[in-house]
């Protein structure tokens, strides 16, 4: 009998620590991790879900933010394509937008299966979500740049997580960026949206913004919103993220993932996709709590 009540005892001890783990999944100072991807799948044209759920997952991602996502073609009785990426990487929650980027949709583009199309905005989360909707923003470059917004909470913080495919200037016309590309940019009316954010929320935006990491319209855009760039390098993908709360940057990298694959669903060069995803480990220090 004694046996089986140290038993017990042990096994109320793990499971008391398991849930304290979950509910501080962060280091021993009680600071929160939060891995952020964001990735242009280009439709699906040379990936499964399951081939780009393999490709994040030793990034192990909280939250996902897949541009150029496809949705089920019409008539079409098969899983949406931004739920097979979460099952596979075992986020549960998931949020896709309405509107698909310059209203592309198949034949031209869409997936190798031809059950899917477009070139929409989704958001895959490890926490749930609310409130998800899509934004008009309106300036210069093609129509229905929607960028999707969604709300979240995590170490007791709330979040307005975007996800954007947006169209550029200095990245399309391949010459020097002009004061007027700011002004007419989608850039200007998103950071408007951003900065009109009830400031008890954190920001996240992260996706295909078609500018040059050192470009007018990007710098112009942190300017205006006090977000930082988590990447650096030169690239047209970022991950934005507010720091008023001390925030901070622990890493952050991009990569294009396998090359020269013998597999005829991979576009020439063996890659997934016509873009690198970017990656960002963020620390949310435990001290501040939301508001």
């Amino acid at each position: 009998m004694k046996a089986i009540r140290s038993a017990l005892i042990v096994v109320l001890l793990a499971a008391s620590l398991a849930q304290l783990a979950a509910a501080e999944p962060g280091s021993q100072d009680g600071t929160t991790k939060l891995r952020v991807v964001a990735y242009n799948v280009a439709c699906g044209q040379w990936a499964t879900p399951e081939q780009v759920a393999g490709l994040l997952e030793p990034l192990n991602p909280d939250i996902v933010l897949l541009s150029e996502v496809p949705k089920p073609n019409r008539g079409k009785e098969v899983k949406d394509w931004s739920l097979r990426v979460a099952e596979e990487l075992g986020l549960k929650h998931v949020h896709v937008g309405t509107s698909s980027s310059a209203g592309h949709k198949s034949p031209e583009w869409g997936d190798a299966t031809g059950n899917y199309g477009g070139k929409f905005k989704s958001i895959i989360s490890r926490t749930p979500l609310s409130n998800g909707k899509d934004l008009v923003v309106e300036g210069s470059g093609w129509k229905r740049a929607n960028p999707v917004r969604v709300e979240t909470e995590i170490a007791g913080r709330k979040f307005a997580i975007y996800s954007l495919h947006l169209p550029g200037y200095a990245q399309n016309k391949r010459q020097p960026t002009k004061p007027e590309a700011w002004e007419n940019s989608k850039h200007k009316k998103l950071a408007e949206l951003i900065k009109a954010e009830d400031r008890s929320f954190e920001v996240i935006a992260g996706g295909d913004f078609n500018e040059w990491t050192d470009s007018l319209v990007m710098q112009s855009l942190e300017k205006e919103t006090k977000l930082k760039n988590s990447i650096t390098e030169k690239s047209i993908d970022h991950i934005l993220f507010s720091t008023k709360n001390s925030v901070k940057l622990l890493e952050a990298k991009r990569d294009w993932g396998p090359k020269n694959q013998n597999d005829k669903n991979l576009k020439a060069d063996g890659c997934l996709s016509d873009h690198p995803w970017v990656y960002c480990e963020l620390e949310i220090p435990a001290s501040v709590g939301s508001k």
